[in-house]
């Protein structure tokens, strides 16, 4: 018996070594004929490579060796290729740690300028254009056209015409305390006028052309591209309530052109840069028109609009059943027989009338009674003359009001702390879209010095620190 177990393993051992002879004397042949198998298409691969099934059911797999040193790179070329999102896969069975890649951060606005912060007080007293009207007859003076928060259109024009005034001292100056960067993004945005998304530079061409037009001074169009062109980034690139003309000339979208990009902020934010067409000499605080208190739409000089509007000292005449039914018809109410108790008026900072108390009844915002009324301005006042005793009564307004002692309106608890979004929330449904611009600016009249104006606000230096501001 154990003699047969010798001759069994004998015999494995013989038959072992004789298979790994014909293995060594078939590698050379291999090697030889490494082109021949680079070759061999992948159809023939494949068909080597089939499965086959042994005596005992298991599945088997031929494999074929290749020198990988006569490989060229055209070899390695992927032509299917499928990777399983990051998702797929068990944190616990990953080989190699992964990290996920998040969207390209966009690119910093870069620092242009800063302006000075030039905004006024004044507490002068809106005057009547006329001292006297026909009995019963209400005499409404207006000054300027529009809301009168922040850019004066035709004030802008007239100091880049007569002061000289570069699109910078124009902005610095109706904006107060804002600063001016360039996006960088311009080149590639799609803006929405409307309702219909196009190109930048074509859509802010257009509403400057029919905001000023190309007749106003190169200046002014450049710092009305900025002020649009902020307004949209403001309401995520969207004209909001602005509207464009078609077709602008050349040599308004070249203005524009050279300014594009540029916007200005306020404490790292875009600003609402509200315009309108002419103001009373001076523009209106916005907390005294909207309700918002905004640090950088607050009441600055515009003395050339004094000089040279077409639209100072505006006079309309109603009589008194006229303003009756205006006013009982916009608020729903029964006035009293007494006129002169009907409007009595309480003046904001420059003028500007923050609100009224009509006939002891209500109290309303003074610009949407100046619509209302028909007026072009919410700086405004009136007299009035009874037919009874023809005695003239003229409006009496009170001092300038503040935040404290304006406890009937909602923006008592703005404050300008609070950001741009907040105080906005505040605004009274009655908010107006901006208005455009009257184009008939009138020259200089015969005779007519030119007002002296203030000198224009020096931008300030980018600190060493500062020149790129995200």
């Amino acid at each position: 018996m154990m003699i047969r177990k010798l001759l069994d393993r004998l015999t494995a051992a013989a038959v072992a070594f004789a298979c790994a002879s014909a293995f060594c004397q078939a590698a050379p042949v291999i090697a030889e004929e490494g082109a021949a198998a680079e070759e061999t298409t992948v159809s023939d691969t494949a068909g080597e490579s089939e499965a086959t099934t042994s005596e005992n059911g298991l599945s088997m797999s031929t494999v074929t060796v290749v020198h990988t040193a006569e490989i060229s790179d055209h070899d390695y070329e992927p032509t299917d290729w499928w990777k399983a999102d990051l998702e797929e896969y068990d944190d616990d069975l990953s080989l190699v740690d992964h990290e996920a890649v998040s969207a390209p951060t966009p690119k910093e606005a870069t620092f242009i300028a800063e302006g000075q912060d030039d905004s006024i007080t004044s507490n002068m007293p809106t005057a009547s254009a006329v001292e006297t009207t026909t009995p019963g007859t209400f005499a409404f003076t207006s000054y300027g056209w529009g809301h009168c928060v922040g850019m004066s259109q035709n004030g802008a024009n007239f100091y880049a015409k007569y002061a000289g005034w570069s699109y910078q001292d124009i902005l610095f100056h109706y904006y107060p305390g804002t600063t001016l960067m360039n996006t960088g993004t311009a080149e590639t945005e799609i803006v929405t006028v409307q309702g219909v998304p196009g190109n930048v530079l074509q859509q802010v061409s257009e509403i400057v052309n029919i905001e000023v037009g190309p007749s106003f001074e190169p200046e002014c169009i450049k710092a009305q591209a900025v002020a649009v062109y902020t307004y949209m980034k403001y309401h995520n690139d969207d004209a909001h309530d602005l509207r464009g003309k078609p077709n602008p000339p050349q040599s308004l979208v070249d203005l524009c052109a050279s300014v594009l990009g540029e916007a200005l902020y306020y404490d790292g934010s875009f600003c609402l840069t509200m315009f309108y067409a002419s103001c009373g000499g001076i523009t209106a605080n916005c907390y005294d028109i909207f309700s918002a208190d905004l640090p950088y739409l607050r009441s600055v000089a515009s003395e050339y609009d004094a000089a040279y509007d077409p639209h100072w000292g505006d006079v309309t005449y109603y009589t008194v059943d006229q303003v009756r039914q205006r006013i009982q018809n916009a608020y729903n109410i029964k006035l009293g027989d007494d006129p002169t108790k009907w409007i009595q008026i309480v003046e904001g900072n420059g003028g500007y009338v923050n609100r009224v108390n009509i006939d002891d009844q209500l109290t309303v915002r003074g610009n949407p009674f100046r619509s209302v009324m028909g007026l072009k301005s919410p700086k405004f006042t009136y007299i009035c003359s009874l037919e009874d005793d023809d005695s003239s009564a003229r409006s009496e307004t009170t001092e300038e009001t503040t935040e404290a002692d304006d406890e009937e309106s909602p923006a008592a608890e703005i404050t300008s702390s609070e950001t741009e979004d907040t105080a906005l929330a505040a605004l009274p449904d009655e908010t107006e879209p901006v208005e455009a611009v009257q184009t008939d600016i009138p020259q200089v009249a015969e005779g007519l010095e030119t007002p002296p104006v203030p000198e224009p606000v020096e931008a300030l230096a980018a600190p060493a620190d500062q020149q790129d501001v995200g």
